[in-house]
């Protein structure tokens, strides 16, 4: 049984009442507690046919809390064979549209990710340019992968955001999460190559090597030729790159 398997039986079979492992992730946060909120989220996931209702109900609370952890929970990022996407997609567009709180709208976002439902390509893009980067990260998260032309028209913007971790992930999601091969893709990839960060200009290495871009060639041989070959051994974009 591989590690994965193994997960996923552990999480299925957790002893703990549905109002137990409610309490715990309602009672911990993700980034703080790890996997004393994690855990808990990740079996409540696998049993949401059988709680769906729950679910529902708590997204429907006061309290931004609630709905939160009632959005990730429809996500079911850590379920492989998901429950009803439809159904759980549209719950959380009916969300979206109403939602006050930024870290709420945020959540939704990255579960409308996780269920890759296209219906939900336009009201996400309504969102691409917020001005909450937190939010536009959300977005260029979720709209990664998407095989849609408005998704990849946003990503190409997204490309050039203010924001670090914006540009980042749009680079990410043109350079590696689709097989689309267009001039505006690869010219959006060769801009991200005069980024201070490495990440960024690695990202956009490996999307132009994966296209067979010629113009990838003499900036990667830069990459390869700075002083700490160590640095340069280290980094699994610019080994990625050369591979391509």
């Amino acid at each position: 049984m591989s590690t994965s398997d193994e997960r996923t039986v552990r999480y299925r079979d957790d002893p703990r009442s549905t109002d137990e492992l409610l309490s715990l992730a309602l009672d911990n946060e993700p980034d703080r507690d790890n996997n004393e909120y994690w855990y808990p989220v990740a079996a409540l996931q696998h049993r949401l046919p059988e709680i769906l209702e729950r679910v529902v109900e708590l997204g429907n609370r006061s309290d931004a809390k609630s709905r939160d952890t009632s959005a990730t929970i429809l996500g079911q990022g850590w379920v492989g064979a998901k429950f009803d996407t439809g159904r759980c997609a549209d719950l959380l567009l009916q969300r979206l549209l109403g939602e006050e709180s930024l870290s709420v709208v945020v959540s939704i976002l990255f579960a409308l990710g996780q269920l890759r439902e296209i219906r939900m390509v336009e009201p996400v893009l309504n969102l691409h340019a917020h001005p909450d980067p937190r939010v536009r990260y959300a977005v260029v998260s979720t709209l990664g992968g998407c095989d849609d032309d408005r998704a990849i028209e946003a990503l190409i913007m997204r490309t050039r955001d203010e924001d670090l971790d914006v540009r980042n992930w749009a680079t990410f999601g043109l350079g590696s999460m689709t097989e689309r091969d267009t001039l505006a893709i690869r010219d959006a990839l060769i801009g991200r190559l005069a980024e201070e960060d490495e990440e960024v200009r690695g990202e956009a290495l490996v999307g132009l090597a994966r296209r067979g871009d010629l113009r990838v060639v003499s900036p990667l041989l830069r990459e390869l030729s700075v002083s700490d070959p160590i640095a340069v051994a280290r980094s699994s974009l610019i080994c990625e790159a050369v591979e391509e």
